[in-house]
């Protein structure tokens, strides 16, 4: 199986981090205004979730986290260099982790679910994986060089007719 090119894992993350920054805020506004998120599928899990003592840490509410999170998520979507893959994954895997947490605190403390925080856990479990993989494994994309360097190539063991196969020649 191939794996996606660099530009297709950019824009993977930066679709998913625009949607953990819209579940996150959801989750911060509704907090903000004394309340908590709606349940859509109803129950009283996001309720007794954002009543919760783990809902914040040290009187901010962890959305605040995962709005920082998940914007820091979408700026590295926007570069294609070392720096960014690293920031973005350490990113993913800080926010993995600790969504990882907070789905335990929900099962066996508060023993309620709120649906808007497994959407958020999903959202960056996704994220994880894409950051993850763009940081060891994404193809770049192949330049071809002008026919007259063609045979400088074959340094690298490609020939024109191999510019479009795997990156596994290089």
């Amino acid at each position: 199986m191939r794996t996606p090119t660099e530009a297709t894992l950019r824009r993977a993350i930066a679709f998913f981090a625009a949607l953990g920054v819209g579940v996150a805020t959801y989750i911060a506004i509704a907090d903000a205004g004394g309340g908590a998120p709606a349940c859509l599928a109803g129950g009283g899990g996001c309720e007794a979730v954002a009543n919760s003592s783990y809902s914040h840490i040290a009187g901010i509410n962890i959305a605040i986290f995962g709005i920082i999170g998940y914007v820091t998520l979408l700026a590295t979507a926007f570069f294609a260099n070392d720096l960014a893959r690293f920031v973005g994954f350490a990113t993913a895997l800080g926010g993995f982790g600790f969504s990882v947490y907070l789905t335990y605190l929900e099962l066996f403390t508060i023993e309620a679910i709120c649906q808007w925080c497994v959407a958020s856990a999903v959202l960056m479990t996704i994220l994880f994986l894409l950051n993850a993989t763009r940081l060891v494994g994404c193809r770049k994309k192949r330049r071809p060089t002008p026919a007259s360097a063609a045979p400088g190539c074959s340094r690298w063991g490609l020939q024109p007719s191999s510019w479009r196969s795997s990156p596994s020649s290089c």
